[in-house]
């Protein structure tokens, strides 16, 4: 099978450097223009992504005010609290994979990280939890709205989070344009 495959070449009577040259040219400018898209995409994903959280606290902030028990302020709270990271995940600290070419060692890159960068994420999650808990808790007492209501912040953590990851690294197109191996 590894026979049939064939390196793609240019059809020309005589190769020449410029024709080379040129096509190195062109590549780079591909290059170029594909990560200047992705990154303009992920921007622009990152912000949609960012209007979850925000439209979400909304609501928190009437129920914080609304509520009429100290337990359903406390829910309100740590749900705003908990989408309040989200947001902030999502703004200032965009997911991304760490270099193949082995330029640092990893223990190096985490080390490098402060501790808001290395444990906001496993906080969150451990605060979306905790209200998933008391989600779990309330449907068992039969109360639908309450469970809801505690789940939201964590349905918008998994929302934001999830598909955000593959907004961090960067495009693969453009490694293949590089290699040739799309051709």
């Amino acid at each position: 099978m590894a026979a049939l495959r064939k390196t793609f070449k240019y059809p020309t009577e005589s190769p020449t450097s410029s024709d080379s040259e040129l096509d190195e040219e062109h590549q780079e400018r591909l290059i170029t223009t594909l990560r200047t898209e992705d990154a303009a995409r992920n921007t622009l994903y990152r912000r949609l992504f960012l209007a979850l959280p925000l439209l979400s606290a909304l609501f928190y902030l009437y129920a914080f005010i609304a509520a009429s028990l100290a337990r359903q302020r406390l829910i309100a709270l740590l749900s705003l609290s908990s989408l309040a990271c989200t947001a902030y995940i999502l703004e200032f600290m965009p997911l991304e994979t760490p270099d193949k070419k082995g330029k640092r060692a990893v223990w190096r890159v985490e080390a490098a990280k402060g501790p808001l960068e290395r444990y906001l994420v496993w906080l969150n999650a451990g605060l979306v939890g905790l209200l998933e808990v008391a989600a779990m808790l309330s449907w068992r007492r039969g109360g639908m709205e309450d469970a809801w209501r505690e789940s939201l912040a964590g349905i918008v953590f998994a929302l934001a989070i999830r598909p955000s990851a593959p907004l961090g690294r960067p495009s693969t197109l453009a490694g293949r344009v590089r290699t040739k191996s799309w051709l």
